[in-house]
């Protein structure tokens, strides 16, 4: 009796261990991440800058309006927040602007009520692609770390803000900028 016990209970780990790993495996939890350098590039970005303590509810919900007001039509281009790193704010804040990412400006006639535009320009960009579940996907700081890693060993010095773009399948793509 005692024997069939042990046999049972190695079926059901050896069956868990299974649908684990294949439940890990079709979400990308196997997918490695890389940073890739790119050729430098502009980018205006419209959006509300949000600075003070770290909220992830009021970031989220900044995150759903500018998303809702590229589907509607109101905002064009592809759902970005940027990240400024910024030493002069305590410990538990941040500064996040967060709105629609485009290439160049020229064709924007208005801004929505309460959005600005900043413009960013660089001579090389550090891309990771995030094709990942977010339940098995990197964490930012980490990713943040890779390319810093590789601009260093490019002996390059990273700008003091990161863009992270979302598309509509889920993915996502995370950029920092060299100086």
């Amino acid at each position: 009796m005692n024997q069939k016990k042990v046999l049972y209970s190695v079926i059901i780990l050896v069956c868990l261990g299974i649908i684990f790993t294949s439940v890990y495996y079709s979400l990308g939890g196997f997918t490695k991440t890389e940073v890739y350098v790119f050729e430098g590039a502009s980018r205006t970005v419209i959006g509300k800058h949000h600075i003070g303590k770290n909220n992830p509810e009021k970031i989220e919900e900044a995150m759903l309006e500018a998303k809702s007001m590229i589907e509607s039509g109101s905002l064009k281009g592809e759902l970005v927040l940027v990240e400024f790193f910024d030493d002069t704010l305590s410990n538990n804040s941040t500064h996040y602007f967060i709105g629609a990412s485009f290439d160049e400006i020229r064709n924007i006639l208005e801004l929505p009520s309460g959005f600005t535009y900043e413009e960013f320009k660089t001579d090389k960009i550090y891309r990771v692609f995030i094709t990942q579940h977010p339940l098995v996907r990197p964490l930012p700081s980490d990713i943040r770390s890779m390319m810093e890693v590789k601009a260093i060993e490019d002996g390059e010095v990273l700008q003091p803000f990161s863009f992270d773009l979302y598309y509509q399948d889920g993915s996502l793509r995370i950029e920092s900028w060299a100086n």
